[in-house]
């Protein structure tokens, strides 16, 4: 039996131009530093910002060269990168980007990205994600379902008039730990029907969080209280759950870096009367990249 998806866009205010998408690629260690702000559409614009401290240092005169591969045509454009500042200048939390602009063709269903460093004697280093490069979805309208999205339960039985979501968000946000620690979250809040609970109704959610390039970043299952009360009436039950902690500090407890949510992706299901029931219906959002939630010193 087929399953639905049911895909939410990012609210226009979430970019200042909507024809718009920038990728962005910072130096850090502990994660990719690659994020989106705004989703590819076929005739758009990528604006590609580049962090020099990614390929450089002041050792040698060098030049980073921006490679771009679009599918399935097959068409692909190169270009040198202009920093603003030279690379003895740039230092962690300082550093200038270079920015590139590509036009996306009206085909285009896939875009690749990778970068090279040049010397004096040629190509000495490269960054494409060891190899595989950076891949991003083109849609002409709403959001890409990722290869490795949250499948079905075999044993789950479709029946929507058993349970069904009627409204739900997700949204990322700096959240207090402490006293004096905050560390970025993101909330996915459910609202669904339920018909014919009774007292051994529990509920879950198999969620999956991914990057900018569409990778899992974090895969489980929330376990959701059941109805307080058996009803074989229709009602509404409510949940609200930070489903993934990203980065974050303070507090004695030092600062640690986590990859950036950018999608958070759910099934639904309960179980009574000793079976499984879901919607079918496969549920995405966007959420806003780390540095829209609490930018990065330096502005960028």
């Amino acid at each position: 039996m087929s399953t639905q998806t049911t895909i939410h866009d990012e609210p226009p205010t979430q970019t200042p131009d909507s024809e718009t998408a920038t990728i962005r690629f910072r130096r850090d260690q502990v994660s990719s530093g690659v994020s989106r702000l705004g989703r590819l559409r076929p005739g758009g614009v990528m604006r590609i910002e580049y962090d020099p401290l990614r390929l450089l240092s002041d050792a040698e005169p060098r030049e980073v060269v921006s490679h771009v591969r679009f599918a399935p045509s097959g068409e692909q454009r190169s270009a040198v990168l202009r920093f603003p500042v030279t690379v003895s200048q740039a230092r962690p939390g300082t550093s200038k980007p270079a920015a590139y602009d590509v036009t996306i063709p009206d085909d285009a269903a896939l875009v690749e990205l990778w970068f090279e460093r040049r010397g004096p004697t040629g190509s000495d280093a490269w960054d494409s994600r060891y190899g595989q490069n950076y891949r991003f979805t083109v849609t002409r309208d709403g959001l890409p379902v990722p290869e490795a999205s949250v499948s079905l339960r075999p044993e789950a039985i479709i029946d929507p008039s058993r349970i069904r979501v009627v409204d739900d968000v997700a949204l990322k946000a700096q959240v207090a730990t402490s006293a004096t620690g905050s560390a970025l979250a993101t909330e996915l809040k459910i609202s669904a029907r339920i018909t014919g609970a009774d007292e051994s109704t529990v509920a879950w959610a198999d969620i999956h969080i991914f990057d900018a390039t569409d990778d899992v970043v974090h895969a489980g299952t929330l376990e959701l209280r059941g109805p307080e009360t058996p009803s074989e009436q229709t009602i509404v039950q409510t949940w609200s759950a930070n489903v993934y902690q990203g980065s974050g500090g303070g507090s004695g407890a030092g600062v640690w870096s986590r990859p950036d949510a950018h999608s958070v992706q759910y099934r639904l299901y309960c179980r009574m009367e000793a079976s499984t029931f879901t919607d079918g219906v496969l549920h995405q959002f966007d959420v806003l990249p780390d540095a829209a939630v609490r930018p990065v010193p330096g502005g960028w």
